[in-house]
């Protein structure tokens, strides 16, 4: 083989080198490659709008049931871990390059979505009280950065103050950096076509020009293109819940017609995707964000629709002096979703191949955790969690399908009110809410599926049933057969 590491690990986002960068803190003699492009063109991190918190996350349906509590869980002991790891950061970097949390955020709920965001903003409130989080109620009228049209004016906000933001580019940059200036770490700008392995143990790869590299241990870690590498592995790819890309399109803006706030400004969660959010980038910079697009592929360029969508939201929601702002950049980024949309961490029945990906929109905010403990697992040390979300499993039923059907409605009526809908004022509401069951029913039924679909991907099978409902009912169909 052309070379040989200790580990290899496939991605170089935040997950990757967060990885890398714990094993050579734990091993002073551990070998690593990271492989790579780049550009990162699919992957999640550079496009990421880094809100560090899970508190402002929080849906009526993430924290319900068995899983919820457990994934607010990792959230918080990774809340715990971001202060030391940063300053291991900081400690290899001169001042100017020093990465800090930008903290506080404001989370304000309007009327341009449904109902799903007035339940999701009154079950955060009361999750922070339950956990006993600092957090105050705030006039929404009073907020530095804000001056929404009048049909947009907020109800309700409060702000955190532990929760805060992270520009991603800059970490990226010094983990890589930090990495960099290791000697026992290599970094090869390439792309992985293959695993190889050898009497049930994974030994190496094969890299897109045709050479091998060697290793005892591969991690695989690159995001939504996890699943293209793992498929050169069809026994084990169909016992791994398949990933997805949930692409997201951002903004950069630049404006010095009003003050900035320098905390974050976001709604709750709602309509299948990140709730509106606004991240400063420096004095005069703000990030925006607010889309989710599951598809089967992932993407490398905006839609008109979703930077539209964007402008209008952040002129309309936050504040109308936007409409003088300077668009200083776009960026899509993709996020990984694992079919029953939780975390794939840990190892699998291949001796020495690891999964850390499907980890949705919680990737760098976990990152620290998830790094630290997979750097345990390989080095043959005690992880940092408990493997809850084992990457060789069945799809797991978060919900009833009674339930993810409900859920479902609530964001296709979201949806329309956040893009204008306006429906006749003769009784069409109801008729709107029979037709979003009568849809969301047909959907689970010609899938045809024990397994419980997530609200997330109902609305990518109902657009084209034709292409869709085939897939996903032969995905089904592969995991029984697997299992």
């Amino acid at each position: 083989m052309a070379g040989s590491f200790d580990v290899l690990i496939i991605g170089n986002g935040v997950l990757g080198l967060s990885t890398a960068n714990a094993l050579i803190a734990r091993d002073p003699e551990v070998r690593v490659a990271v492989i790579g492009p780049v550009a990162r063109t699919y992957g999640a991190s550079p496009a990421a709008g880094a809100m560090m918190g899970c508190f402002g996350e929080i849906t009526r349906a993430s924290v319900a049931g068995k899983y919820g509590p457990i994934k607010l869980g990792l959230g918080l002991q990774a809340r715990k871990l971001w202060p030391t790891w940063l300053a291991a950061l900081n400690a290899q970097f001169p001042e100017a390059d020093r990465l800090a949390i930008t903290p506080g955020t404001f989370v304000v709920a309007n009327n341009r979505s449904g109902l799903i965001e007035d339940e999701n903003f009154t079950v955060m409130r009361r999750t922070l009280q339950e956990y006993q989080e600092r957090f105050e109620d705030v006039n929404p009228l009073h907020i530095t950065g804000m001056h929404p049209a009048g049909d947009s004016r907020p109800t309700a906000a409060l702000f955190m103050p532990d929760e805060g933001s992270l520009d991603s580019s800059r970490l990226l940059a010094g983990l890589a950096g930090a990495a960099v200036r290791s000697s026992r770490v290599s970094f090869l700008e390439d792309t992985v076509s293959a695993l190889v392995v050898e009497g049930g143990r994974a030994v190496g790869v094969q890299l897109a020009d045709g050479q091998t590299l060697s290793a005892k241990h591969v991690l695989l870690a690159s995001g939504v293109q996890s699943q293209k590498v793992l498929d050169s592995l069809p026994d084990l790819a169909r016992r791994v819940p398949r990933l997805l890309p949930g692409m997201g399109t951002s903004l950069v803006l630049e404006t010095t017609d009003f003050p900035l706030n320098p905390s974050v400004i976001r709604t709750p969660n709602r309509a299948f995707a990140c709730g509106l959010h606004v991240v400063p980038r420096g004095a005069n910079r703000v990030y925006v964000g607010a889309t989710n697009n599951t598809m089967l592929a992932p993407a490398d360029r905006p839609t008109v629709s979703d930077v539209f969508f964007l402008m209008d939201c952040m002129m309309e929601q936050i504040h109308q002096g936007y409409q003088g702002a300077k668009l200083i950049s776009t960026a899509v980024g993709n996020r990984p979703i694992a079919i029953d949309t939780l975390p794939l961490i840990g190892g699998t029945s291949v001796q020495g191949l690891w999964i850390a990906s499907g980890t949705y929109r919680d990737g760098l905010f976990l990152s620290p955790l998830v790094a630290q403990h997979m750097a345990g697992l390989i080095l043959g040390q005690d992880g940092l969690m408990e493997n809850v979300f084992p990457p060789e499993r069945k799809p797991i039923n978060r919900f009833t399908r009674e339930e993810a059907m409900e859920e479902t409605a609530r964001h296709y009526a979201a949806a329309g009110w956040e893009h204008g809908i306006r429906i006749p004022k003769v009784g069409w509401h109801e008729t709107f809410a029979r037709m979003f069951k009568r849809t969301i029913t047909t959907v689970y039924e010609e899938i045809g599926t024990d397994y419980v679909l997530p609200p997330e991907f109902v609305y990518v099978v109902d657009n084209d049933r034709e292409r869709m409902v085939p897939y996903f009912r032969d995905y089904y169909r592969s995991v029984d057969a697997a299992w």
